[in-house]
């Protein structure tokens, strides 16, 4: 066994590995935070049946579901600057596009591809909550804005935690692709790491237990999130 895989070797890649670790999370985290905020406010849209809007969004749906996301990088990462150059050229506003790392594009298109699939579990959780509830906020003076924060969106969360868990761990692993577009990051470094030493499989095996180091680790904090804020439901304690 020892002339398959040198243990040495994986231990010493696996701290060199580490250092990739906060360049993953800080991908996963942002893009994640801003898909949150595209996601909930295409539910909205959805859920309220705003006109116009609602056609951008589903617009917004279709695409953003149907794109592979390494194809959404790509068209972000030689879109986006062209757009903007075009902009530049019409306007003769600098946009600085030719300084934008690359890291910038990289969040876009994840954030872009993974709000697409959270407006969907942000309006089923929506959905999911009796409508009369809100009938009654309106009904004791509550403004839409308060009964939905108050009351409908809190009760939502309880059903879209387990969801949005899940959607972040495959963001998580979506990062992987990133390394297409010169960001390198945990599996971009492993790639690096191979070239040099040509020892493909043990570097791997190192990845592949970091992913599920961090899986396992974010599982944990999403449970007690989960009990943390659905105390209110039937048979549930604070």
């Amino acid at each position: 066994m020892n002339d398959i895989l040198e243990f040495s070797f994986m231990f010493d890649t696996f701290l060199e590995m580490l250092k990739f670790v906060p360049i993953t999370l800080f991908l996963a985290v942002i893009s994640m935070l801003l898909a949150s905020l595209i996601g909930l406010a295409s539910a909205v849209v959805q859920f309220r049946n705003i006109p116009i809007l609602k056609q951008i969004s589903n617009v917004y749906l279709l695409i953003g579901r149907a794109i592979p996301t390494m194809v959404m990088l790509y068209l972000v990462y030689f879109g986006l600057p062209l757009l903007l150059m075009a902009f530049t050229e019409k306007t003769g506003i600098d946009t600085g596009y030719q300084h934008i790392p690359p890291m910038v594009f990289a969040i876009i298109g994840l954030t872009v591809h993974t709000g697409a699939y959270l407006s969907e579990i942000f309006r089923s959780a929506l959905l999911s909550v009796d409508k009369g509830q809100m009938e009654a906020a309106l009904s004791i003076g509550m403004t839409w804005f308060q009964g939905f924060y108050r009351i409908l969106f809190r009760q939502a969360a309880v059903f879209a935690m387990p969801l949005l868990a899940n959607q972040f761990l495959g963001l998580i692993k979506s990062t992987s692709v990133v390394f297409t577009i010169t960001v390198v990051e945990l599996l971009g470094g492993a790639k690096i790491a191979c070239a040099e030493n040509y020892r493909y499989l043990e570097t791997y095996l190192v990845v592949a237990m970091i992913y599920w180091i961090i899986s396992i680790g974010f599982e944990k904090l999403s449970l007690m999130a989960e009990r943390k804020i659905g105390f209110f439901k039937k048979g549930a304690t604070i």
